[in-house]
């Protein structure tokens, strides 16, 4: 085989595998978008507020990354949301519809000062890639739900202001009792 030859089909070779991706990387796109818009369904949104109207599904030929390009969203190199921070939006729901499950690469949670209510779900310790979840000033209620102790890299817990009841879970206790610095 010439060297141009060799060049033409590493090349096409090299094409395929790097398209190979692509279908990989705009599926993961789609189901957050898909599952971060069912949960904004199922929130009360003021009618004068426009903090979420970036959150609609962007036209197939669009060259923006939906939910990359919302409000409240980072993503990070790869188009994977890392951080979600819709801090005093004014945003009045539940995180029963929110896609815990989906949203494998965030490390910063914040929905501090909104108007949420009911648990906060179980299934929160399944972020658990999470840094930063904040909480606080809203009207969670029930108790706190142990399987945040899953989250291992937890450094900053805000759940102030809330309707909370019943102790802190012994097991978030111990792991923040590993960093908490000596005062003696």
């Amino acid at each position: 085989m010439s060297s141009s030859n060799f060049l033409i089909v590493s090349l096409a070779l090299l094409l395929v595998i790097a398209l190979s991706f692509i279908p990989n990387f705009a599926s993961a796109s789609v189901k957050e978008e898909t599952a971060l818009l069912k949960w904004k369904a199922s929130l009360q949104i003021p009618n004068n507020s426009q903090l979420l109207s970036s959150w609609t599904p962007l036209p197939m030929n669009s060259s923006a990354m939906a939910p990359c390009s919302w409000f409240g969203i980072s993503c990070n190199a790869d188009g994977n949301i890392y951080r979600l921070n819709l801090t005093s939006s004014k945003l009045k729901g539940t995180l029963n519809q929110f896609p815990f499950s989906i949203l494998h690469d965030v490390t910063d949670f914040n929905l501090s000062v909104n108007n949420f209510f009911g648990r906060i779900p179980p299934e929160i310790g399944l972020l658990s890639k999470l840094v930063y979840l904040n909480l606080s000033d809203n009207q969670f209620s029930g108790v706190i739900p142990p399987e945040i102790s899953q989250l291992v890299n937890l450094v900053e817990l805000g759940l102030s202001k809330n309707l909370l009841e019943g102790s802190i879970p012994p097991t978030i206790v111990n792991q923040f009792e590993k960093s908490i610095p000596n005062t003696e």
